[in-house]
């Protein structure tokens, strides 16, 4: 067991993990970890790799999308430091922008690096000035010296920063410099051009890294959104705009012209089609149309993009994003998809299909690493679209430490939402299930669907006087406080006979929402959210059936499953918590579906579930 464990007792699964991060770091390989709930997967893994990295000084990025997940890592730094001493420095960094003191947040992530670059380069940042001007300043010594001694999270940093109207990110990354341990988002590493700023500021190399990766599951899709781009008529109307406003008529011209080219492509093609576009097709008609050729023009756009942000209190430029289109356009075809859409407006896509285009190279030069995920399976998959070598990579599965009595979880197979049987008397059979289910729980109930309209063809169905229970409803595009209102209410309903929530897979109550206290005495999974068979779709499915022979599994089926797996997620938390898990699709049983599913899931296949759910809460 790590020397570093902050804790008396060690959870069931627990010391395994720990013994195989200490192994994977010892032979400088990789490990792949399904880790479910309640294992204690951030312990297990800070213990052993703090314990490597001062031993050999090494850095631990740890890496996670979630900011409540930055919180728990610091607060267990915290008990390992208290426990045992240890003299460490770790820095809790977010990206630069929700702490900037000058509160830009209506520009993307490069709109706002540049904001912030020009700021600096003008000397018109006092924030930054205060930190250093040429070198440290003797207050940002002094806020730099506390953190390394303490350990504070990013909020807490930026209060301390905002006391002597200091840049929180300047401050960190200094922090950095010395730091055993940083915890960042997936970007800050992923990203290429983020990666080799922020490496550089921290006199970092991910030669000298061990990468821990945190919901590990969401990194493929994470890094193909890093390497994509789109050209849109609405960027390109407002890039008129800036060009009309700068003095950049002929400019402005070709902007229409380009806007006039993605009509073009999409000649013959209906609202809500799409179309594959060759790289060539694309440059041949815009060196056509605007007599230039296609690297003069990218560099006419760099110039307009440069000169709006010359402009007073202008922070954005649309020509600058059009410039950085126009730049991955004219990138590699393997492993990308280019693609012409048309919603209420055109867009053209450069589409990156294939993760480990980045994610290999970052992963081979680190030292080791340890991808962890409660819904990590089937582990083949993962290693083979983020590009892992299996020689020197490890796959392990753990075991749930919760107490098997706790959860039932059934299959119900003679539902299924697949299209060519939905029909009235399928949508009748879900909601009397639905309804006889909710019935027999005592307490809250939610409802995971695979599309909205499918759920509102069910809830009108549904026998809610048999229910007995307060139907509330997730509508689409429903914003922050919108949300929680509606997880006040279930809470409020808890102890009270409970309320029924239906919501959709893949949406806000099925992965962002952590139902505490046992909220949820019952999940019901309606069916599989397979995504819509469209261009990128079909692209991603050829592209692994290519390189793996796997491309319907790989591009559509495990990341439907995976998606299942984190709304079934929901009902247990903790290992005091109890609940039934229902799965309503008769594809649940099929071999190339069912292999997704955890292995001490222990699942019931039954088309009398109310026998099951009767006697669990009897």
């Amino acid at each position: 067991m790590a020397g570093l464990f902050p804790f008396n007792k060690v959870r069931g699964g627990q010391r395994e993990f720990m013994d195989d991060v200490s192994q994977v770091l010892k032979e400088k390989k990789h490990l792949i970890a399904h880790a479910p709930t309640g294992i204690g997967k951030t312990v297990a893994v800070l213990a052993p790799t703090l314990e490597c990295a001062l031993e050999k000084n090494k850095t631990i990025f740890f890496l996670t999308p979630k900011h409540t997940q930055h919180v728990i890592v610091i607060d267990t730094l915290k008990r390992i430091k208290k426990k045992h001493g240890t003299d460490f420095v770790a820095v809790d960094i977010v990206g630069k922008q929700w702490t900037c003191p000058h509160q830009v947040r209506d520009l993307n992530s490069m709109e706002f690096n540049q904001f912030c670059r020009k700021l600096k380069k003008d000397e018109r940042c006092t924030y930054y000035n205060r930190v250093r001007k040429g070198k440290l300043s003797k207050k940002a010594v002094k806020v730099v010296g506390e953190i390394k001694k303490n350990l504070f999270h990013s909020e807490e940093i930026a209060d301390k920063c905002s006391k002597y109207e200091m840049c929180p990110y300047e401050v960190c990354t200094e922090v950095g410099k010395d730091a055993n341990i940083v915890v960042c988002d997936y970007f800050h590493i992923f990203s290429p051009k983020v990666r080799k700023a922020f490496l550089s500021k921290l006199n970092k190399n991910l030669e000298n890294a061990i990468l821990v990766v945190d919901e590990a599951h969401n990194l493929p899709e994470r890094v193909r959104s890093l390497l994509s781009n789109n050209l849109t008529e609405k960027q390109l109307s407002r890039a008129i705009k800036e060009a009309h406003f700068t003095g950049y008529e002929e400019t402005a011209d070709d902007y229409r012209d380009l806007q006039s080219i993605l009509k073009h492509l999409g000649a013959g093609v209906k609202k809500g089609g799409e179309r594959l576009v060759g790289r060539d097709e694309f440059i041949s008609l815009l060196e056509e149309k605007l007599d230039v050729t296609y690297e003069d023009f990218m560099e006419e756009v760099k110039d307009l993009g440069e000169r709006v942000l010359e402009v007073p209190n202008r922070h954005k430029s649309y020509s600058r994003s059009i410039a950085r289109f126009l730049e991955s356009w004219v990138g590699e075809d393997v492993g990308y998809a280019r693609i012409l859409s048309r919603e209420n407006y055109y867009r053209l896509s450069y589409r990156c299909l294939d993760p480990s285009i980045s994610s290999s190279k970052i992963f081979s030069k680190s030292c080791s690493s340890v991808l962890m995920s409660g819904t990590l399976l089937p582990q083949e998959m993962y290693a083979d679209i983020l590009g892992f070598n299996l020689k020197n990579t490890l796959l392990r599965e753990y075991m749930s430490p919760f107490p098997q009595e706790n959860r039932v979880s059934i299959i119900i197979p003679n539902v299924t939402t697949r299209y060519a049987k939905r029909s009235d008397y399928m949508f009748r059979k879900y909601a009397a299930i639905i309804s006889q289910t909710a019935s027999l729980v005592p307490g809250n109930v939610a409802v995971f669907f695979p599309a909205y309209h499918l759920m509102d063809r069910v809830k009108g169905l549904l026998d809610e006087q048999r229910i007995g229970k307060r139907v509330l409803v997730e509508r689409r595009g429903m914003n922050k406080e919108e949300r929680m209102e509606l997880h006040n209410q279930l809470v409020n309903l808890m102890g009270r006979g409970g309320g029924l929530l239906m919501g959709v897979q893949a949406g806000s109550f099925s992965e962002g929402v952590d139902y505490a206290n046992n909220l949820l005495d019952a999940v019901v999974i309606v069916g599989l959210p397979l995504e819509t068979p469209n261009l990128e779709v079909k692209s991603l499915i050829a592209y692994y059936d290519v390189r793996f022979d796997r491309g319907w599994d790989y591009g559509y089926i495990y990341p439907a499953m995976n998606r299942v797996l984190q709304a079934a997620g929901r009902c247990i938390r903790t290992e005091k918590d109890k609940g039934v898990i229902v799965f309503m699709d008769e594809r649940f049983r099929w071999r190339n579906y069912s292999k997704c599913f955890p292995q001490d899931l222990d699942l019931i296949v039954s088309e009398m579930p109310e026998r099951y759910i009767s006697k669990f809460f009897g």
